[in-house]
């Protein structure tokens, strides 16, 4: 082979070469950036998960005050603001307070609103209120502290009435601690942008609220739209002369931005310290060196062996110092997980009414309300079942066992069930409540959540209230009934008065004497019907019971007709062509009450009439009609008196609503 070809063929072997080289060059420049861009996103995402957590933990403890507040009536005394103290402590806010729908403030921090402060008007309520929803605030500056702060704001509905917002302040010097705290070497660090750019966590303060990430450098004018596409990502930029790597990743309920920046050539030297990227560029740096080593001595790929080995061992070393931090950090996150389980549970324990878990219908689980409101202790509620804790028969007259099996048909359904239900405590003693009961999943098992509100006060207070207008009523019938006895007592006083002078005349005959005595226990019996329809017509019913309606219309209109007579108001009932007696089932001393009651504000409305225009009705009427359709009886009352004001018609059957004065009914 001549000289010349074993140079051309020297030459064409080292062409190979440095093409070998220049591709291998070239993949390890690709691979390694893009290395350097998932180590910088594995940086980011690991910050942004702690803030993330962080937040929702705040999120979670505002909403689970929200639902304890609206159980309770809001308002500026103790229970409201022991709800709002314990969410400042559980939460670290550095406020929380509630603004009501008519303007009033109540602080959980005691802080005293100027004169003339409305919350109605700051932009944390006006945020929930646009909203709809637990939200975040904008950075604003806090009346209270003259800091920086977000707000985490929530709305607040009772039964679907909007009765005001429930907000709480976290200073933004509380949250740059748990951003601020991630270091990226040398040069890098961590900052917070708003959705518009805005900077709103940075180490140069004198960017904070002031300045978009965008104008901060002309190589930075199009980041926004980048950020845009994609939730995370990385972005190189160039600012005071040196090449930089941002990386970006959008915090979840925030729609704010958390980014990192360092320089590129610092994140190539610390993405090397990974154990990936090193074994990567071992291999490449292998291949290429063998390339070139075919031209070179066999000692140059001991020497670089050596030094492999060495480099090797330190990367191990680290990559260990890498893992004990990992399980440092799984350590402090399950230690985060037990505080937030027992700031729920102390949530738990705090709520105003009882809550309890079942699985299999049997309780196994309960709060320290429940075991107030039952009279037993955590034992004696757990393998209980509601049948256990309830009587035989509820008010309604239905047996327990059956109503619960309705009950509970409705919410294996799926259906959240709303109703009412009388309870035995463990000395015996019943008591009404309002329950509300759904299945969820808890630990991959369904479970059935029982919420029990104890309305004893509440249902005392609605008998005293019916008693109390039956009482107002009775001044008025005492006077009807003091009317209706005129006639017998003068009946009986003429009696008694012709005794003397039927003696003086000899004319006390047997049959003068029986017929006395017969038409004065006529009127005596007359009298004691009327006091027997009235301590009736007081005695409230206790239980449901079938009664013949008939019966009870003509109970009620006997209490009222005296009054309608003095008024020289007729009444007429009218039948059903059958004339039969009609049953039905209720409460028939509360039918009769409330059927006077209607008789009564039907012979007001007349009155009223009649005093409008200043003269008599010429036929004042009350009609009652009475008819049966499809095993429904319909009771309707009809007067010629002045009607119900329109403006009232939709406030008719709200509960204890009245146009009377005090002590008229």
């Amino acid at each position: 082979m001549s000289i010349k070809i074993k140079y051309l063929l020297i030459t064409l072997f080292l062409a190979v070469i440095l093409v070998i080289a220049g591709i291998i060059y070239n993949s390890t420049k690709i691979i390694t950036e893009k290395t350097v861009e998932s180590h910088q996103q594995s940086i980011v995402s690991e910050a942004a998960k702690t803030v993330e957590l962080w937040l929702e933990q705040r999120l979670d403890i505002i909403e689970a005050t929200a639902a304890a507040v609206q159980q309770i009536t809001i308002a500026q005394d103790s229970q409201t603001l022991r709800l709002l103290k314990m969410a400042m402590k559980a939460g670290n806010f550095s406020d929380v307070y509630i603004g009501l729908a008519d303007g009033t403030m109540i602080d959980g921090a005691d802080w005293p609103p100027p004169k003339g402060y409305d919350p109605r008007i700051r932009p944390w309520y006006k945020t929930a209120v646009a909203e709809n929803k637990i939200a975040f605030t904008t950075p604003y500056v806090d009346m209270t502290t003259n800091k920086m702060v977000i707000a985490i704001v929530k709305p607040l509905y009772v039964n679907n009435d909007f009765k005001g917002v429930i907000s709480s302040d976290i200073i933004l010097d509380t949250l740059e601690e748990n951003v601020m705290n991630v270091k990226i070497g040398r040069s890098g660090y961590t900052f917070v942008i708003g959705s518009q750019g805005t900077v709103l966590i940075h180490p140069d303060q004198s960017l904070l609220m002031k300045t978009k990430i965008q104008e901060i450098d002309p190589s930075l004018h199009g980041i926004l739209d980048y950020f845009k596409k994609s939730p995370s990502g990385s972005y190189y930029y160039t600012h005071l002369g040196k090449e930089k790597i941002l990386s970006f990743k959008r915090l979840s309920n925030t729609g704010w931005y958390l980014c990192t920046t360092v320089q590129r050539e610092e994140a190539y030297q610390l993405a090397r310290n990974t154990a990936m990227l090193f074994a990567m560029e071992i291999v490449l740096k292998t291949l290429g060196a063998l390339a070139i080593l075919t031209l070179f001595v066999v000692s140059g790929s001991a020497f670089a062996l050596l030094i492999s080995r060495h480099r090797f061992r330190i990367t191990v070393q680290k990559h260990n110092l890498l893992m004990s931090g990992k399980e440092k950090d799984l350590k402090g996150e399950i230690i985060r997980r037990k505080e937030v389980e027992a700031r729920y549970q102390t949530l738990f324990n705090v709520a105003t009414n009882a809550i309890l878990l079942s699985k299999h219908f049997s309780y196994i689980e309960c709060n320290e309300k429940a075991m107030d409101l039952f009279g037993y202790d955590l034992e004696g509620i757990i393998g209980k079942s509601m049948l256990d804790l309830s009587p035989a028969i509820q008010q309604d007259g239905q047996e327990s066992k059956i109503k619960f099996d309705k009950i509970i048909s409705s919410v294996i359904a799926g259906e959240q069930k709303f109703f009412k239900w009388t309870f035995q405590r463990s000395n015996g003693k019943e008591f009404p409540a309002k329950v509300s009961i759904q299945m969820l999943q808890l630990d991959k098992e369904m479970v059935i959540l029982s919420s029990i509100w104890d309305i004893s006060k509440q249902a005392d207070a609605e008998h005293q209230l019916i008693q109390a207008q039956k009482m107002a009523a009775m001044g008025e019938m005492l006077s009807a009934i003091a009317h209706q006895w005129r006639q017998p007592l003068n009946a009986l006083s003429a009696y008694i008065s012709s005794l003397p002078s039927a003696f003086y005349n000899q004319m006390l005959t047997k049959e003068f004497i029986e017929k006395l005595v017969k038409e004065a226990d006529s009127q005596i019996q007359f009298m004691s019907r009327t006091i027997n329809d009235f301590r009736q017509y007081f005695l409230p019913s206790k239980t449901k019971q079938h009664f013949d309606l008939f019966d009870s219309i003509h109970s009620a209109v006997k209490l009222i007709n005296p009054q309608l007579k003095q008024k020289a108001i007729s009444l007429q009932i009218y039948d059903r062509e059958d004339k039969q007696k009609l049953f039905v089932f209720g409460y028939k001393n509360e039918f009769v009450h409330v059927l006077v009651n209607i008789i009564s504000n039907a012979k007001d409305a007349i009155e009223d009439k009649q005093k409008a225009l200043k003269k008599g009705n010429v036929d004042p009427r009350i009609d009652l009609f009475v008819t049966t359709r499809n095993g429904y009886v319909s009771l309707a009352v009809s007067d010629n008196g002045c009607g119900v004001p329109e403006q009232l018609l939709t406030k008719i059957f709200t509960p204890y609503f009245t146009t009377k004065g005090t002590a008229t009914g």
